[in-house]
């Protein structure tokens, strides 16, 4: 049967689809693309562009970074973490809002919202130039004042330009607040003149600080101390009270100095004028503001109710900005009963929920001797480290308010600032008294006046000054604090002092026995060391400490005992086996010479000598013993000779010849030979002792006394302690 067609002769080409494979024949060519290719590839594009944009939009960009990094990974980082390089100068800062902001209207405060990435465009510049401060070094003298508020700015401004104008330290202030005002504006407004005020100006602020949101400028006071901290490597950071300023500031700097162990020394409210010696520090000294420790001890003594006084005084003190010292007391086994009342209810600290205040009780009340007596004492404390002090106080005592402020300038000067380590090894501590009289109790002590500094300045610039410090070869028991080293050294020679005494004669005492018998055996100490004491100089009749008279009590090893029939004293027997002869007669009660304390008003910087600039340890005067001046260059050499004639009379040593023995740091073994020695203990001779002496202390060395004379004068019996002064034989003991 035929099939019929279509009449239509293009419809005709039809039939092609129906031949084998036609479906599947390519029906295109290597110039052409199909449209599905072409979607897939420009959906690729968009996305790769897509991806290169949030990769660009989320990258830091130099100097600052995203809020997608938390305070919390920032805080913690190690210096450089998150910084990824500096702005180039030529970089223009954005004006107006940021992005998406717009320009608060008069009087309008600008929104707090802004999270964008921050550059800091004015920072670089002022680091680049502030490269004289030799910042690349990790210890130097920069001291940095990083500040956030304009109230802060005002507070602070005076505290900087004095440290500046000491020239102690370089100086840097750093602006990272909100305010969006020029800083040589900010310097105007407070009156401040920058060739007055030496001090270096940073403005650390971010672009757009005035929108910034708290996280953000959180993260740019941390951004910004690790960028000065690259360039300056500061000692310590100093800011305004946390009350003060702003919140994200002091959350920023806090976290940041913690980071990079950077000492923060936050100025209480209201304290300025209290914490102004601050600027009398360097660099060195505040690199080291939350090293040391104190402790207090007090000697309680029986029916006496005297340390409730001093403890009133403690508790009244000036502590702003420093750390609590931490309170001993040593009771006796018979307690006065208002004493123990008071102490019912005295707590320390006054507020608080941790105690820093121990309590230690004696069992009986037998006399104890001389040498148990020292012993016992120094038991009652032992340093736990280098930067662990003990400040020891008489009950008879009353403080200033302004005591520990001194004791920590002090000793932040003396133990930790550039040049201690080599000027002040010698210096023992620091006290708060200036005595009246010497060491016997009797003759009268004649204060150094500025002419007797080691430079001319003080006598032309201060000649009205009362008294000057100095150093003084003379132990305190009143209000002294002892550095921990050398209590620790002291420990030392105590004990083979102690293991000698059988074999050592009896000497006479040059300690009055109004005072305690540990006293004695540090003077021994201190002349073979050649150690002193700092003592205080004077501007007026206040002081930093009185010592009443009243309630005085002897200590209990000079104790005379009481007579069978009735109260009155009988003197003392004489005592064969004491390591030191006693007096034919009681000792008088001491008359000191009580005076006012200083009130809380003054600042400490205003009592002080010399505007507060603590002399370096070269320009003191320093006293022997007894009162006679020394030069610095002869302390070595007349500590050598005694040292010398000590080892063969009480060290029971036989010196070889040529040979001295090696000193070891913290130890005073070298003074003492038992028998045991070796040949690493003695080091061979290098000059005589007696090489450097000055032609003015010649005949007072040529005084002293041989070996032989020596020993005939400790052996003489029964002999009272002299009113006078003897001649200063250097080798005498």
């Amino acid at each position: 049967m035929l099939r019929s067609m279509p009449g239509d002769e293009e419809l005709g080409k039809k039939d092609d689809d129906h031949k084998p494979g036609a479906a599947r024949m390519p029906k295109w060519t290597p110039r052409s693309t199909p449209l599905r290719w072409r979607r897939r590839r420009v959906l690729l594009a968009v996305v790769g562009l897509c991806l290169l944009y949030a990769l660009v939009k989320h990258m830091p960009s130099l100097g600052g970074w995203t809020d997608q990094i938390t305070t919390a990974e920032y805080a913690g980082a190690p210096p450089g973490r998150f910084s990824y390089g500096h702005e180039q100068p030529t970089n223009e800062e954005p004006t107006g809002p940021p992005p998406g902001y717009r320009a608060p209207r008069a009087g309008e405060p600008a929104p707090h919202t802004f999270d964008g990435q921050f550059k800091f465009y004015r920072l670089a510049a002022s680091l680049h130039a502030a490269s004289h401060t030799y910042g690349y070094r990790a210890v130097n003298r920069n001291v940095v004042f990083p500040i956030s508020s304009l109230h802060s700015a005002s507070t602070m401004l005076p505290m900087i330009c004095e440290m500046a104008r000491w020239s102690r330290s370089y100086v840097h202030a750093a602006f990272m607040g909100r305010e969006d005002i020029d800083v040589a504006q900010i310097l105007e407004i407070n009156g401040i003149d920058q060739i007055r005020c030496p001090a270096i100006w940073h403005d650390a602020r971010p672009d757009w600080t005035e929108y910034s949101s708290d996280d953000r400028a959180e993260l740019s006071v941390m951004a910004a101390m690790t960028h000065i901290n690259t360039f300056l490597h500061p000692q310590a950071a100093i800011i305004d009270d946390a009350l003060s300023e702003d919140g994200f500031f002091v959350r920023g700097v806090r976290a940041k100095t913690e980071a990079l162990h950077m000492p923060l020394i936050e100025i209480p409210r209201d304290r300025l004028d209290n914490m102004m010696w601050i600027t009398r520090l360097d660099a060195g000294s505040l690199r080291s503001w939350n090293l040391p420790t104190v402790d207090i001890l007090i000697q309680v003594p029986p029916e006496s109710a005297s340390v409730a006084r001093l403890l009133k005084s403690i508790r009244a003190a000036d502590y702003s900005g420093l750390s609590l010292p931490h309170i001993t007391l040593e009771l006796p086994a018979e307690l006065d009963g208002t004493v123990e009342q008071f102490l019912d209810d005295f707590k320390w600290p006054p507020s608080g929920h941790q105690s820093r205040l121990t309590t230690r009780r004696r069992i009986g009340s037998q006399r104890a001797t001389q040498e148990a007596s020292a012993v016992r004492f120094l038991e009652l404390f032992y340093p736990s480290s280098k930067n662990s002090h003990l400040l020891l106080l008489s009950p008879q005592a009353e403080l200033s308010p302004q005591y520990y402020q001194y004791l920590i300038f002090t000793l932040l000067e003396y133990r930790h600032s550039t040049y201690a380590e080599d000027d002040a090894t010698g210096v023992m501590g620091v006290t708060l008294e200036l005595p009246s009289v010497l060491l016997n109790g009797e003759t009268k002590l004649s204060p150094p006046k500025p002419t007797e500094m080691h430079s001319p300045r003080y006598s032309e610039l201060f000649a009205d000054t009362k008294s000057v410090p100095f150093l003084w070869q003379a132990p305190n028991s009143h209000a002294t604090l002892y550095f921990g080293d050398k209590w620790a050294e002291l420990h030392s020679f105590l004990s083979n002092r102690v293991a000698k005494q059988s074999k050592a004669p009896q000497r006479n005492k040059l300690v009055s026995e109004t005072l305690p018998a540990w006293m004695e055996y540090t003077l021994e100490f201190m002349r073979a060391r050649g150690y002193s004491v700092f003592y205080p100089g004077a501007t007026s009749d206040e002081a930093l400490v009185t010592v009443h008279n009243e309630l005085y009590h002897i200590p209990e090893e000079f104790a005379p005992p009481k007579a069978s029939h009735g109260d009155d004293a009988i003197a003392p027997p004489i005592q064969t086996n004491e390591p030191f002869l006693r007096g034919d007669i009681a000792a008088p009660t001491p008359r000191l010479l009580e005076t006012k304390v200083v009130s809380h008003s003054r600042p400490l910087h205003l009592i002080l000598p010399f505007e507060g600039d603590l002399p370096e340890i070269p320009h003191l005067p320093y006293l022997l013993h007894r009162g006679d001046l020394l030069s610095h260059s002869n302390i070595s050499s007349v500590a050598d000779t005694y040292a010398a004639e000590y080892r063969k009379v009480i060290g029971g040593c036989t010196i070889p010849a040529g040979k001295h023995r090696k000193i070891a740091a913290g130890s005073a073994r070298d003074l003492f030979c038992f028998g045991d020695e070796e040949d690493d203990d003695w080091e061979n001779d290098i000059e005589t002792f007696d090489a450097d002496i000055d032609d003015e202390y010649r005949d007072v060395w040529e005084s002293a006394l041989t070996s032989a004379e020596m020993v005939a004068t400790m052996t003489t019996t029964g002999s009272s302690v002299s009113a006078t002064p003897m001649p200063p034989t250097t080798s005498s003991l």
